[in-house]
């Protein structure tokens, strides 16, 4: 009898201590979790630059560290969309804009879709983020909207700063511009694009654009397929492929060696839309830029090889 009392009495003690350390367990796990930083999430905002133009941007993150990505001619901010998670969200605040004419921005037909006129969007609202500096990321038609900002902020001697400038396959030159843009500059073949189903444009230009052919699957092609729906892009399709060599683009050409900012050039080897000889050439003009070829890469390093080109970006920005 003694020692079943002993043993029933061992049996609640041992119950009552593993009670109370699942208690425990509980409760220090709740704390943990209600100490660390809170999971942001995604935001869609809207930038009032003027009373006809308002554009859409995405925001990500909370750290200190401030980067704007510029996404390329026909595209949106979701071509960022492989990229974006990598970036710590407690490192980094991330801008995502979708330029004047693409994605879910005002597409106003009032004839300003050059270069230089999205540059001046751009660069106000990095001013109106208010920091005193911040990265600036432009993959190809995107680039040379950075390239522009950047020029413009220098000749200004602007308090805002971009401490450095990350260009990916960026248009940086005049040239004989591929099929499908030159479809886009005749009015009535630009029209008439519009007419096929958005799934065979989406398709056609993945083709173009990415080296491994075997990636282009039904998610990669249904992003594509959103960049041409909704209204208005006809118009502002045919007006930016119009003004993509505006007048005076040589005087662009000339100021590069302005650009003193630290400069990372990432190039896809096998791009078959801007071929990485413009990327040599853009490395030698920028004074203080490197070069950074990617393998097997097409004209989209940031959506063909997402994991690589988050690498490259990081490390030069840990620099």
């Amino acid at each position: 009898m003694i020692n079943e009392k002993i043993e029933t009495r061992h049996y609640i003690i041992n119950s009552v201590r593993m009670f109370i350390s699942i208690i425990l367990l509980i409760f220090f796990s709740d704390y943990v979790q209600s100490k660390q930083a809170p999971k942001s999430t995604p935001r869609n905002l809207t930038y009032a630059f003027s009373n006809n133009v308002s554009i859409n941007y995405e925001l990500i993150g909370y750290g200190e560290k401030k980067i704007v990505l510029l996404h390329g001619f026909g595209t949106s901010l979701h071509t960022w969309d492989d990229i974006k998670d990598l970036f710590p969200e407690d490192e980094f605040t991330l801008y995502l804009i979708d330029l004047k004419g693409f994605g879910n921005s005002s597409k106003p037909e009032d004839d300003k879709y050059t270069i230089q006129e999205q540059a001046v969007i751009v660069k106000q609202f990095i001013k109106d983020i208010n920091t005193d500096s911040l990265y600036l990321i432009g993959h190809s038609f995107g680039g040379a909207v950075a390239l522009v900002t950047q020029i413009s902020l220098l000749k200004e001697k602007s308090k805002t700063k971009i401490s450095k400038l990350i260009l990916i396959d960026c248009l940086a030159y005049l040239q004989e511009l591929p099929v499908f843009m030159e479809y886009l500059r005749t009015p009535l073949l630009n029209e008439s694009s519009f007419i096929l189903p958005n799934k065979l444009r989406a398709e056609y230009i993945l083709e173009k654009i990415f080296y491994n052919k075997s990636m282009i699957n039904k998610k990669l092609i249904d992003r594509y397929v959103a960049f041409y729906e909704g209204g208005g892009y006809a118009y502002s399709f045919n007006m930016s492929a119009l003004q993509i060599n505006p007048y005076g683009y040589e005087e662009i050409i000339k100021a590069y060696k302005t650009i003193t900012t630290s400069s990372l050039i990432l190039w896809g080897k096998n791009d078959q839309v801007l071929s990485v000889e413009y990327g040599i050439k853009l490395s030698k003009e920028l004074p203080n830029a490197r070069l950074e070829i990617i393998n097997e890469c097409g004209h989209v390093p940031q959506e063909e090889k997402s994991a690589v080109t988050f690498e490259k970006i990081y490390a030069f920005i840990k620099e």
